[in-house]
């Protein structure tokens, strides 16, 4: 007993294979997801473009947000501290998206309804858009106050 040497097995072979799979699939998982990493794009709108504008966001000093049209520098809103969250989500995710890319320019996001009631807002740097219909009639509606049609025409928030 003195000369002979015993190997104590700390970990069982079953939980070595269970570890050596369980990262394997994680590193598969990983690299899915990397190689995978495309944005759904929707279906072009139907039909023809009823109105657009192209908006500027500049932030204010105590939180406020005023958005304004480019072509004529009017203010169209002032969101304040506490509103428009959802606005201020989505130019956030534009800016972000300019921003990760390298690009700081302070150009307007084209905002464009189509016949067929789509509402997109869409960022010529970048070539992102988001089609606003696929957030609800509500979030729709902070978006499409934005715009203002010629006489005859109307704006839904649902859409039609």
């Amino acid at each position: 007993m003195s000369g002979e040497v015993r190997h104590i097995r700390r970990v069982s072979d079953r939980l070595m294979a269970l570890i050596a799979l369980g990262l394997f699939f994680v590193v598969a998982a990983v690299l899915l997801a990397r190689t995978t990493d495309n944005i759904i794009v929707a279906e072009p709108p139907v039909g023809s473009l009823l109105q657009g504008k192209t908006l500027l966001f500049n932030d204010g000093s105590n939180g406020e947000v005023a958005i304004s049209d480019e072509a004529t520098g009017a203010v169209v809103r002032t969101l304040y501290a506490g509103e428009g969250s959802f606005i201020r989500g989505v130019v956030r995710s534009l800016v972000r998206t300019r921003h990760q890319q390298g690009l700081f320019a302070q150009t307007g996001f084209h905002l464009n309804l189509y016949e067929d009631g789509r509402l997109q807002l869409v960022d010529p740097l970048t070539s992102q858009v988001i089609d606003l219909v696929a957030f609800g009639p509500t979030n729709m509606a902070e978006f499409s106050g934005l715009l203002t049609l010629e006489p005859g025409g109307a704006l839904m928030a649902d859409g039609t």
